[in-house]
Protein backbone atom coordinates (compact mmCIF):
# COMPACT_ATOMS: atom_id res chain seq x y z
CA UNK A 1 0.00 0.00 0.00
CA UNK A 2 2.80 2.41 0.88
CA UNK A 3 4.48 1.73 -2.47
CA UNK A 4 1.31 2.50 -4.37
CA UNK A 5 0.91 5.82 -2.59
CA UNK A 6 4.40 6.97 -3.59
CA UNK A 7 4.10 6.12 -7.32
CA UNK A 8 1.93 9.14 -8.19
CA UNK A 9 4.15 11.85 -6.64
CA UNK A 10 7.29 10.16 -7.95
CA UNK A 11 5.91 10.08 -11.48
CA UNK A 12 5.01 13.77 -11.27
CA UNK A 13 8.52 14.62 -10.09
CA UNK A 14 10.04 12.65 -13.00
CA UNK A 15 7.78 14.33 -15.58
CA UNK A 16 8.49 17.77 -14.14
CA UNK A 17 12.21 17.06 -14.28
CA UNK A 18 11.99 15.96 -17.91
CA UNK A 19 10.05 19.12 -18.71
CA UNK A 20 12.74 21.26 -17.09
CA UNK A 21 15.33 19.56 -19.33
CA UNK A 22 13.32 19.78 -22.58
CA UNK A 23 11.93 23.30 -22.16
CA UNK A 24 15.28 25.12 -22.49
CA UNK A 25 16.10 23.02 -25.57
CA UNK A 26 12.78 23.94 -27.21
CA UNK A 27 13.27 27.62 -26.35
CA UNK A 28 16.82 27.53 -27.73
CA UNK A 29 15.64 25.89 -30.95
CA UNK A 30 12.92 28.53 -31.44
CA UNK A 31 15.37 31.29 -30.59
CA UNK A 32 17.79 29.94 -33.22
CA UNK A 33 14.99 30.00 -35.82
CA UNK A 34 14.17 33.61 -34.99
CA UNK A 35 17.85 34.59 -35.19
CA UNK A 36 18.00 33.06 -38.67
CA UNK A 37 15.42 35.62 -39.82
CA UNK A 38 17.19 38.62 -38.25
CA UNK A 39 19.30 39.69 -41.27
CA UNK A 40 16.35 39.09 -43.62
CA UNK A 41 14.10 41.29 -41.49
CA UNK A 42 16.82 43.96 -41.35
CA UNK A 43 17.29 43.96 -45.16
CA UNK A 44 13.55 44.11 -45.76
CA UNK A 45 13.22 47.03 -43.33
CA UNK A 46 15.99 49.00 -45.03
CA UNK A 47 14.55 48.35 -48.53
CA UNK A 48 11.03 49.33 -47.51
CA UNK A 49 12.18 52.45 -45.67
CA UNK A 50 15.09 53.67 -47.78
CA UNK A 51 14.92 52.35 -51.36
CA UNK A 52 14.38 55.07 -53.95
CA UNK A 53 11.15 53.52 -55.28
CA UNK A 54 8.36 51.79 -53.38
CA UNK A 55 9.23 48.03 -53.32
CA UNK A 56 6.66 45.42 -54.23
CA UNK A 57 6.24 43.62 -50.90
CA UNK A 58 4.46 40.60 -52.42
CA UNK A 59 7.14 40.16 -55.10
CA UNK A 60 9.87 40.36 -52.42
CA UNK A 61 8.13 37.69 -50.36
CA UNK A 62 7.75 35.33 -53.35
CA UNK A 63 11.37 35.93 -54.37
CA UNK A 64 12.59 34.99 -50.89
CA UNK A 65 10.59 31.75 -50.92
CA UNK A 66 11.85 30.88 -54.42
CA UNK A 67 15.44 31.63 -53.38
CA UNK A 68 15.21 29.21 -50.43
CA UNK A 69 13.82 26.51 -52.70
CA UNK A 70 16.57 27.04 -55.32
CA UNK A 71 19.25 26.19 -52.74
CA UNK A 72 17.79 22.65 -52.55
CA UNK A 73 18.61 21.96 -56.22
CA UNK A 74 15.45 19.86 -56.51
CA UNK A 75 13.13 20.45 -59.48
CA UNK A 76 10.21 18.77 -57.68
CA UNK A 77 10.12 21.09 -54.67
CA UNK A 78 8.05 24.10 -55.75
CA UNK A 79 6.08 26.96 -54.26
CA UNK A 80 2.64 27.56 -55.75
CA UNK A 81 1.38 31.13 -55.15
CA UNK A 82 -2.33 31.62 -54.36
CA UNK A 83 -3.19 32.75 -57.89
CA UNK A 84 -1.92 29.45 -59.36
CA UNK A 85 -3.42 27.08 -56.81
CA UNK A 86 -6.51 26.34 -58.92
CA UNK A 87 -4.42 25.12 -61.87
CA UNK A 88 -2.11 23.24 -59.50
CA UNK A 89 -4.99 21.39 -57.86
CA UNK A 90 -6.43 20.58 -61.28
CA UNK A 91 -3.13 18.99 -62.35
CA UNK A 92 -2.53 17.27 -59.01
CA UNK A 93 -5.96 15.83 -58.32
CA UNK A 94 -7.52 15.81 -61.79
CA UNK A 95 -10.52 17.74 -60.49
CA UNK A 96 -11.86 21.20 -61.23
CA UNK A 97 -15.14 23.09 -61.59
CA UNK A 98 -16.15 23.75 -65.19
CA UNK A 99 -18.09 22.35 -68.15
CA UNK A 100 -15.99 19.22 -68.82
CA UNK A 101 -14.57 19.36 -72.34
CA UNK A 102 -11.21 18.99 -74.05
CA UNK A 103 -10.54 22.11 -76.11
CA UNK A 104 -8.08 23.43 -78.65
CA UNK A 105 -7.64 26.58 -80.70
CA UNK A 106 -8.36 26.19 -84.43
CA UNK A 107 -8.31 29.07 -86.94
CA UNK A 108 -8.35 31.55 -84.07
CA UNK A 109 -11.44 30.16 -82.30
CA UNK A 110 -11.77 27.95 -79.24
CA UNK A 111 -12.85 24.54 -80.53
CA UNK A 112 -14.29 21.50 -78.72
CA UNK A 113 -12.08 18.45 -79.30
CA UNK A 114 -14.49 16.26 -77.37
CA UNK A 115 -16.88 16.62 -74.44
CA UNK A 116 -15.85 14.47 -71.47
CA UNK A 117 -17.60 11.50 -69.90
CA UNK A 118 -20.61 12.35 -67.71
CA UNK A 119 -19.92 16.06 -68.16
CA UNK A 120 -22.38 18.98 -68.12
CA UNK A 121 -21.08 19.92 -71.59
CA UNK A 122 -22.08 16.49 -72.97
CA UNK A 123 -25.46 16.63 -71.26
CA UNK A 124 -26.13 20.15 -72.64
CA UNK A 125 -25.55 19.01 -76.23
CA UNK A 126 -21.99 20.18 -76.88
CA UNK A 127 -20.48 18.10 -79.70
CA UNK A 128 -16.99 17.26 -80.90
CA UNK A 129 -15.87 19.81 -83.49
CA UNK A 130 -18.10 22.61 -82.20
CA UNK A 131 -16.57 26.07 -82.65
CA UNK A 132 -17.10 28.16 -79.52
CA UNK A 133 -17.82 31.62 -80.89
CA UNK A 134 -18.59 33.36 -77.60
CA UNK A 135 -18.44 32.70 -73.86
CA UNK A 136 -20.81 34.89 -71.84
CA UNK A 137 -20.88 37.32 -74.75
CA UNK A 138 -17.07 37.48 -75.06
CA UNK A 139 -15.66 36.44 -78.45
CA UNK A 140 -13.01 33.69 -78.38
CA UNK A 141 -11.53 34.77 -81.72
CA UNK A 142 -7.75 35.23 -81.38
CA UNK A 143 -8.13 35.18 -77.62
CA UNK A 144 -5.45 33.31 -75.62
CA UNK A 145 -6.71 29.77 -75.11
CA UNK A 146 -6.03 29.89 -71.35
CA UNK A 147 -8.06 33.09 -71.10
CA UNK A 148 -10.99 31.37 -72.81
CA UNK A 149 -10.64 28.37 -70.51
CA UNK A 150 -10.72 30.70 -67.49
CA UNK A 151 -14.09 32.00 -68.70
CA UNK A 152 -15.45 28.44 -68.74
CA UNK A 153 -14.24 27.71 -65.20
CA UNK A 154 -16.00 29.10 -62.16
CA UNK A 155 -18.04 28.32 -59.06
CA UNK A 156 -20.00 25.08 -58.85
CA UNK A 157 -23.67 25.53 -59.72
CA UNK A 158 -23.20 28.74 -61.71
CA UNK A 159 -24.27 28.94 -65.38
CA UNK A 160 -22.11 29.87 -68.35
CA UNK A 161 -23.61 30.80 -71.73
CA UNK A 162 -21.75 29.76 -74.87
CA UNK A 163 -22.56 30.26 -78.54
CA UNK A 164 -21.33 27.44 -80.76
CA UNK A 165 -21.27 26.69 -84.45
CA UNK A 166 -21.84 22.99 -85.11
CA UNK A 167 -20.15 21.09 -87.93
CA UNK A 168 -23.32 21.50 -90.05
CA UNK A 169 -22.94 25.30 -89.80
CA UNK A 170 -25.91 25.84 -87.49
CA UNK A 171 -25.21 28.22 -84.61
CA UNK A 172 -26.73 27.55 -81.20
CA UNK A 173 -26.79 29.24 -77.79
CA UNK A 174 -26.20 26.74 -74.98
CA UNK A 175 -26.37 27.32 -71.23
CA UNK A 176 -24.22 24.96 -69.16
CA UNK A 177 -24.27 24.73 -65.38
CA UNK A 178 -20.74 24.28 -64.06
CA UNK A 179 -20.00 21.44 -61.69
CA UNK A 180 -17.10 19.50 -60.23
CA UNK A 181 -15.32 17.62 -63.00
CA UNK A 182 -13.39 14.48 -62.14
CA UNK A 183 -11.23 13.48 -65.08
CA UNK A 184 -11.33 9.74 -65.65
CA UNK A 185 -7.89 8.18 -65.69
CA UNK A 186 -8.69 4.82 -67.34
CA UNK A 187 -9.07 4.83 -71.11
CA UNK A 188 -9.52 2.24 -73.83
CA UNK A 189 -8.32 1.87 -77.38
CA UNK A 190 -11.29 3.63 -79.01
CA UNK A 191 -14.67 5.18 -78.26
CA UNK A 192 -18.04 3.59 -78.90
CA UNK A 193 -20.32 6.52 -78.27
CA UNK A 194 -19.51 7.73 -74.77
CA UNK A 195 -18.12 4.35 -73.65
CA UNK A 196 -14.60 3.02 -74.16
CA UNK A 197 -13.87 -0.19 -76.05
CA UNK A 198 -11.02 -2.04 -74.31
CA UNK A 199 -10.55 -4.93 -76.75
CA UNK A 200 -7.61 -5.25 -79.12
CA UNK A 201 -8.11 -8.86 -80.20
CA UNK A 202 -11.55 -10.04 -79.09
CA UNK A 203 -11.06 -13.52 -80.52
CA UNK A 204 -7.91 -14.20 -78.49
CA UNK A 205 -9.14 -12.16 -75.52
CA UNK A 206 -6.44 -9.45 -75.58
CA UNK A 207 -7.53 -6.29 -73.80
CA UNK A 208 -6.07 -2.80 -73.66
CA UNK A 209 -6.03 -0.23 -70.86
CA UNK A 210 -4.35 3.16 -70.93
CA UNK A 211 -3.81 5.00 -67.67
CA UNK A 212 -3.37 8.78 -67.90
CA UNK A 213 -2.68 9.29 -64.19
CA UNK A 214 -2.73 7.50 -60.82
CA UNK A 215 -5.51 9.08 -58.76
CA UNK A 216 -7.71 8.10 -55.82
CA UNK A 217 -10.42 6.92 -58.23
CA UNK A 218 -8.14 4.88 -60.51
CA UNK A 219 -8.50 1.50 -58.79
CA UNK A 220 -12.31 1.68 -58.75
CA UNK A 221 -12.26 2.64 -62.45
CA UNK A 222 -10.01 -0.32 -63.22
CA UNK A 223 -12.19 -2.77 -61.32
CA UNK A 224 -15.21 -1.58 -63.30
CA UNK A 225 -13.31 -2.18 -66.56
CA UNK A 226 -12.23 -5.68 -65.53
CA UNK A 227 -15.81 -6.50 -64.55
CA UNK A 228 -16.84 -5.32 -68.03
CA UNK A 229 -14.16 -7.39 -69.79
CA UNK A 230 -15.01 -10.42 -67.70
CA UNK A 231 -12.21 -12.16 -65.83
CA UNK A 232 -12.80 -15.39 -67.73
CA UNK A 233 -12.75 -13.73 -71.16
CA UNK A 234 -9.58 -11.70 -70.59
CA UNK A 235 -6.60 -13.83 -71.65
CA UNK A 236 -3.97 -11.12 -72.15
CA UNK A 237 -3.56 -7.40 -71.51
CA UNK A 238 -1.64 -4.40 -72.82
CA UNK A 239 -1.35 -1.91 -69.95
CA UNK A 240 -0.24 1.47 -71.30
CA UNK A 241 1.39 4.02 -68.97
CA UNK A 242 3.23 5.97 -71.67
CA UNK A 243 3.28 9.71 -70.97
CA UNK A 244 1.71 9.04 -67.57
CA UNK A 245 3.38 11.58 -65.20
CA UNK A 246 2.47 9.64 -62.04
CA UNK A 247 0.16 10.71 -59.26
CA UNK A 248 -0.71 9.27 -55.86
CA UNK A 249 1.71 6.75 -54.32
CA UNK A 250 -1.21 4.94 -52.67
CA UNK A 251 -2.90 4.58 -56.07
CA UNK A 252 0.27 3.12 -57.62
CA UNK A 253 0.48 0.54 -54.82
CA UNK A 254 -3.21 -0.34 -55.12
CA UNK A 255 -3.04 -0.73 -58.91
CA UNK A 256 0.07 -2.90 -58.66
CA UNK A 257 -1.68 -5.01 -56.03
CA UNK A 258 -4.34 -5.94 -58.62
CA UNK A 259 -1.70 -7.92 -60.52
CA UNK A 260 0.64 -9.26 -57.81
CA UNK A 261 -0.23 -12.00 -55.36
CA UNK A 262 2.99 -11.59 -53.39
CA UNK A 263 6.29 -9.74 -53.40
CA UNK A 264 7.50 -6.25 -52.55
CA UNK A 265 5.84 -3.41 -54.47
CA UNK A 266 7.93 -0.43 -53.36
CA UNK A 267 10.06 0.84 -50.45
CA UNK A 268 10.32 4.36 -49.09
CA UNK A 269 13.28 6.06 -47.36
CA UNK A 270 13.58 9.64 -46.17
CA UNK A 271 15.56 11.79 -43.74
CA UNK A 272 12.56 12.44 -41.50
CA UNK A 273 10.59 9.32 -42.37
CA UNK A 274 11.14 5.83 -41.13
CA UNK A 275 11.82 3.29 -43.85
CA UNK A 276 8.62 1.69 -45.09
CA UNK A 277 7.90 -1.15 -47.47
CA UNK A 278 4.67 -2.26 -49.13
CA UNK A 279 4.05 -5.85 -50.22
CA UNK A 280 1.36 -7.33 -52.43
CA UNK A 281 -1.77 -8.94 -51.02
CA UNK A 282 -3.36 -11.90 -52.81
CA UNK A 283 -6.88 -10.73 -51.92
CA UNK A 284 -8.62 -9.39 -55.04
CA UNK A 285 -5.71 -10.15 -57.37
CA UNK A 286 -6.62 -10.74 -61.02
CA UNK A 287 -5.79 -14.01 -62.80
CA UNK A 288 -2.21 -14.44 -63.96
CA UNK A 289 -2.80 -13.77 -67.67
CA UNK A 290 0.13 -12.63 -69.89
CA UNK A 291 0.63 -8.86 -69.73
CA UNK A 292 2.76 -6.27 -71.52
CA UNK A 293 3.29 -2.84 -69.94
CA UNK A 294 4.08 0.04 -72.30
CA UNK A 295 6.44 2.79 -71.07
CA UNK A 296 8.39 5.67 -72.60
CA UNK A 297 10.35 8.73 -71.56
CA UNK A 298 7.15 10.39 -70.34
CA UNK A 299 6.37 7.60 -67.86
CA UNK A 300 7.33 8.95 -64.45
CA UNK A 301 6.97 8.50 -60.70
CA UNK A 302 3.95 6.29 -59.94
CA UNK A 303 4.12 4.88 -63.47
CA UNK A 304 7.67 3.75 -62.80
CA UNK A 305 6.69 2.22 -59.46
CA UNK A 306 4.03 0.15 -61.20
CA UNK A 307 6.16 -0.87 -64.21
CA UNK A 308 9.21 -1.63 -62.07
CA UNK A 309 7.22 -3.69 -59.56
CA UNK A 310 5.50 -5.95 -62.08
CA UNK A 311 8.80 -6.34 -63.96
CA UNK A 312 10.94 -7.12 -60.91
CA UNK A 313 8.37 -9.63 -59.67
CA UNK A 314 8.20 -11.35 -63.09
CA UNK A 315 4.52 -10.53 -63.57
CA UNK A 316 4.73 -8.68 -66.90
CA UNK A 317 6.97 -7.83 -69.81
CA UNK A 318 7.84 -4.14 -70.14
CA UNK A 319 8.04 -2.76 -73.70
CA UNK A 320 8.94 0.61 -75.20
CA UNK A 321 11.75 2.93 -74.14
CA UNK A 322 13.45 3.87 -70.85
CA UNK A 323 11.20 5.78 -68.46
CA UNK A 324 11.72 9.31 -67.14
CA UNK A 325 13.57 8.60 -63.90
CA UNK A 326 11.70 10.28 -61.02
CA UNK A 327 12.33 8.31 -57.85
CA UNK A 328 11.19 10.84 -55.27
CA UNK A 329 8.04 11.37 -53.23
CA UNK A 330 6.45 14.77 -52.71
CA UNK A 331 4.26 16.08 -49.91
CA UNK A 332 1.78 18.91 -50.47
CA UNK A 333 1.32 21.47 -47.68
CA UNK A 334 -1.14 24.36 -47.86
CA UNK A 335 0.36 27.39 -46.12
CA UNK A 336 -1.72 29.12 -43.42
CA UNK A 337 -3.97 32.09 -44.23
CA UNK A 338 -4.26 31.14 -47.94
CA UNK A 339 -0.65 32.14 -48.68
CA UNK A 340 -0.04 29.44 -51.25
CA UNK A 341 1.01 25.79 -51.37
CA UNK A 342 4.40 24.15 -50.92
CA UNK A 343 5.13 20.86 -52.69
CA UNK A 344 8.34 19.39 -51.27
CA UNK A 345 10.36 16.22 -51.72
CA UNK A 346 10.21 14.23 -48.50
CA UNK A 347 11.54 10.79 -49.44
CA UNK A 348 12.84 8.53 -52.20
CA UNK A 349 11.30 5.29 -53.28
CA UNK A 350 13.04 2.08 -54.26
CA UNK A 351 11.99 -0.80 -56.51
CA UNK A 352 11.83 -4.41 -55.27
CA UNK A 353 15.36 -4.83 -56.67
CA UNK A 354 16.53 -2.12 -54.24
CA UNK A 355 17.34 0.43 -56.95
CA UNK A 356 16.24 4.04 -56.83
CA UNK A 357 14.96 5.38 -60.13
CA UNK A 358 16.08 9.00 -59.85
CA UNK A 359 18.03 10.54 -62.65
CA UNK A 360 20.84 12.96 -61.79
CA UNK A 361 23.02 14.94 -64.17
CA UNK A 362 25.74 12.25 -64.06
CA UNK A 363 23.43 9.21 -64.11
CA UNK A 364 24.18 6.43 -66.58
CA UNK A 365 21.30 4.22 -65.41
CA UNK A 366 17.93 5.62 -64.36
CA UNK A 367 14.24 4.83 -64.57
CA UNK A 368 12.82 1.51 -65.74
CA UNK A 369 14.19 -0.21 -68.83
CA UNK A 370 12.10 -2.40 -71.13
CA UNK A 371 12.96 -6.08 -71.12
CA UNK A 372 15.70 -7.24 -73.52
CA UNK A 373 14.14 -7.85 -76.91
CA UNK A 374 11.28 -5.47 -76.04
CA UNK A 375 13.06 -2.16 -76.61
CA UNK A 376 11.01 -0.47 -79.35
CA UNK A 377 12.18 3.09 -80.05
CA UNK A 378 9.93 5.85 -81.37
CA UNK A 379 11.20 9.31 -82.27
CA UNK A 380 9.61 12.53 -81.04
CA UNK A 381 8.05 13.00 -84.48
CA UNK A 382 6.64 9.46 -84.42
CA UNK A 383 5.12 10.04 -80.98
CA UNK A 384 3.57 13.24 -82.28
CA UNK A 385 2.00 11.39 -85.23
CA UNK A 386 0.75 8.66 -82.89
CA UNK A 387 -0.93 11.15 -80.53
CA UNK A 388 -2.61 12.95 -83.43
CA UNK A 389 -3.88 9.66 -84.86
CA UNK A 390 -5.06 8.48 -81.43
CA UNK A 391 -7.10 11.64 -80.87
CA UNK A 392 -9.46 10.62 -83.68
CA UNK A 393 -10.38 7.42 -81.81
CA UNK A 394 -10.93 9.21 -78.47
CA UNK A 395 -13.65 11.61 -79.60
CA UNK A 396 -17.15 11.11 -78.21
CA UNK A 397 -19.52 11.06 -81.18
CA UNK A 398 -23.24 10.52 -81.38
CA UNK A 399 -22.68 7.41 -83.51
CA UNK A 400 -19.82 4.95 -83.43
CA UNK A 401 -17.51 5.17 -86.43
CA UNK A 402 -15.34 2.05 -86.46
CA UNK A 403 -15.58 1.31 -90.19
CA UNK A 404 -12.23 0.11 -91.48
CA UNK A 405 -10.68 -0.27 -88.02
CA UNK A 406 -8.84 -3.52 -87.35
CA UNK A 407 -7.18 -3.32 -83.92
CA UNK A 408 -6.35 -7.04 -83.92
CA UNK A 409 -3.96 -6.49 -86.86
CA UNK A 410 -0.55 -5.15 -85.79
CA UNK A 411 0.22 -3.89 -89.28
CA UNK A 412 -3.00 -1.85 -89.31
CA UNK A 413 -1.97 -0.36 -85.95
CA UNK A 414 1.44 0.58 -87.35
CA UNK A 415 0.02 2.12 -90.52
CA UNK A 416 -3.20 3.75 -89.31
CA UNK A 417 -2.75 4.32 -85.58
CA UNK A 418 0.94 5.16 -86.12
CA UNK A 419 1.86 3.20 -82.99
CA UNK A 420 4.82 0.85 -83.43
CA UNK A 421 5.02 0.10 -79.69
CA UNK A 422 1.39 -0.97 -79.36
CA UNK A 423 1.74 -3.06 -82.52
CA UNK A 424 4.81 -4.83 -81.09
CA UNK A 425 3.00 -5.48 -77.80
CA UNK A 426 0.09 -7.04 -79.73
CA UNK A 427 2.50 -9.23 -81.74
CA UNK A 428 4.11 -10.45 -78.51
CA UNK A 429 0.81 -11.29 -76.80
CA UNK A 430 -0.67 -13.00 -79.86
CA UNK A 431 2.41 -15.23 -80.12
CA UNK A 432 2.30 -16.01 -76.41
CA UNK A 433 -1.41 -16.89 -76.45
CA UNK A 434 -0.85 -19.23 -79.38
CA UNK A 435 1.43 -21.29 -77.12
CA UNK A 436 4.78 -19.91 -78.24
CA UNK A 437 7.55 -18.44 -76.09
CA UNK A 438 7.75 -14.68 -75.74
CA UNK A 439 9.08 -13.51 -79.12
CA UNK A 440 11.77 -10.91 -79.72
CA UNK A 441 9.92 -7.86 -81.00
CA UNK A 442 12.55 -5.16 -80.46
CA UNK A 443 16.10 -4.31 -79.49
CA UNK A 444 18.07 -5.47 -76.44
CA UNK A 445 19.79 -2.47 -74.85
CA UNK A 446 17.52 0.32 -73.62
CA UNK A 447 20.46 2.18 -72.06
CA UNK A 448 22.25 2.65 -75.37
CA UNK A 449 19.03 3.84 -76.99
CA UNK A 450 18.36 6.30 -74.15
CA UNK A 451 21.84 7.79 -74.47
CA UNK A 452 21.53 8.04 -78.26
CA UNK A 453 18.19 9.84 -77.97
CA UNK A 454 19.57 12.18 -75.30
CA UNK A 455 22.60 13.05 -77.44
CA UNK A 456 20.35 13.63 -80.45
CA UNK A 457 18.14 16.02 -78.47
CA UNK A 458 21.16 18.05 -77.35
CA UNK A 459 22.55 18.07 -80.91
CA UNK A 460 19.18 19.39 -82.11
CA UNK A 461 19.27 22.00 -79.35
CA UNK A 462 22.78 23.06 -80.37
CA UNK A 463 21.73 23.23 -84.03
CA UNK A 464 18.82 25.45 -83.04
CA UNK A 465 21.07 27.77 -81.03
CA UNK A 466 23.62 27.97 -83.85
CA UNK A 467 20.83 28.80 -86.27
CA UNK A 468 19.69 31.58 -83.97
CA UNK A 469 23.30 32.78 -83.72
CA UNK A 470 23.51 32.90 -87.51
CA UNK A 471 20.33 34.98 -87.57
CA UNK A 472 21.78 37.38 -85.01
CA UNK A 473 25.06 37.69 -86.91
CA UNK A 474 23.21 38.35 -90.18
CA UNK A 475 21.07 41.03 -88.59
CA UNK A 476 24.10 42.69 -87.02
CA UNK A 477 25.81 42.80 -90.41
CA UNK A 478 22.67 44.30 -92.00
CA UNK A 479 22.54 46.99 -89.31
CA UNK A 480 26.24 47.65 -89.75
CA UNK A 481 25.76 48.18 -93.49
CA UNK A 482 22.74 50.43 -92.92
CA UNK A 483 24.78 52.53 -90.49
CA UNK A 484 27.56 52.86 -93.06
CA UNK A 485 25.08 53.96 -95.77
CA UNK A 486 23.67 56.57 -93.40
CA UNK A 487 27.15 58.03 -92.96
CA UNK A 488 27.49 56.91 -89.36
CA UNK A 489 30.45 55.03 -87.91
CA UNK A 490 30.07 51.24 -88.23
CA UNK A 491 28.49 49.50 -85.28
CA UNK A 492 30.92 46.59 -85.57
CA UNK A 493 34.67 46.72 -86.25
CA UNK A 494 35.37 45.48 -89.80
CA UNK A 495 38.08 43.15 -88.59
CA UNK A 496 38.73 41.18 -85.43
CA UNK A 497 42.33 40.35 -84.58
CA UNK A 498 42.64 36.57 -84.20
CA UNK A 499 46.35 35.98 -83.76
CA UNK A 500 46.99 32.34 -82.81
CA UNK A 501 43.24 31.64 -82.80
CA UNK A 502 41.86 28.29 -83.87
CA UNK A 503 38.52 27.13 -85.21
CA UNK A 504 37.07 23.65 -84.58
CA UNK A 505 34.51 22.27 -87.03
CA UNK A 506 32.10 19.41 -86.24
CA UNK A 507 29.46 17.65 -88.31
CA UNK A 508 25.76 17.58 -87.42
CA UNK A 509 26.33 14.58 -85.14
CA UNK A 510 28.99 16.36 -83.10
CA UNK A 511 31.95 14.50 -84.62
CA UNK A 512 35.02 16.72 -85.02
CA UNK A 513 36.07 17.23 -88.64
CA UNK A 514 39.17 19.24 -87.89
CA UNK A 515 40.80 22.15 -86.07
CA UNK A 516 41.92 25.13 -88.15
CA UNK A 517 44.30 28.05 -87.49
CA UNK A 518 42.89 31.41 -88.54
CA UNK A 519 45.31 33.57 -90.51
CA UNK A 520 44.92 37.05 -91.99
CA UNK A 521 43.18 38.26 -88.81
CA UNK A 522 39.72 38.48 -90.40
CA UNK A 523 37.33 36.19 -88.51
CA UNK A 524 34.33 37.05 -90.71
CA UNK A 525 36.30 36.21 -93.85
CA UNK A 526 37.59 33.00 -92.25
CA UNK A 527 34.09 31.86 -91.32
CA UNK A 528 32.86 32.46 -94.87
CA UNK A 529 35.80 30.46 -96.20
CA UNK A 530 35.07 27.60 -93.84
CA UNK A 531 31.47 27.45 -95.03
CA UNK A 532 32.48 27.46 -98.67
CA UNK A 533 35.73 25.58 -98.75
CA UNK A 534 37.47 24.59 -95.50
CA UNK A 535 40.52 23.40 -97.40
CA UNK A 536 41.40 27.02 -98.18
CA UNK A 537 42.28 27.59 -94.52
CA UNK A 538 45.56 26.24 -93.26
CA UNK A 539 44.87 23.09 -91.24
CA UNK A 540 46.93 22.42 -88.16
Amino acid sequence: MRIKKTIGPLLLIMLFGALLVQLPLAIADRSSAYEWFDPIVDVRHLLVERFVDQPDATAMQKAMIQAMIRTLDDPYTVYVPPERERDFNKELRGTYVGIGAQVDQVDGFLTIVTPMDDSPALEAGVQAGDIVLEIDGVSTFEREINDSIDLLLGEEGTPVDIRVRHLDGIEQDITIVRRQIVARTVKGVRREGEAWNHWLDRELGIGYIRLSQFSDATVDELRAVFDQLGKNDLNGLVFDVRDNPGGELSAAIAVTNLFLREGVVVSLKGRKQRERSWSADADGTLPNFPMVVLINGGSASASEIFAGAVQDNGRAKVLGARSFGKGSVQEVHELPFHRGTLKLTSARYYLPSGRNLSRDSDSVVWGVDPDPGFVVPMSDDEYREMRLARREYEIIRAQSNDVGQNWSDSEWIREQAKDAQLASALDALQSRLRGEEWPIVGQDNAGVLAMEQEIKRWIDERRHLLSRLDDVESRLLELNNLAAKAGRPPLLPPEIETDDATLTIRDKYGNMIGTYRLEEGDLELALRQVRLSPIDITQQ
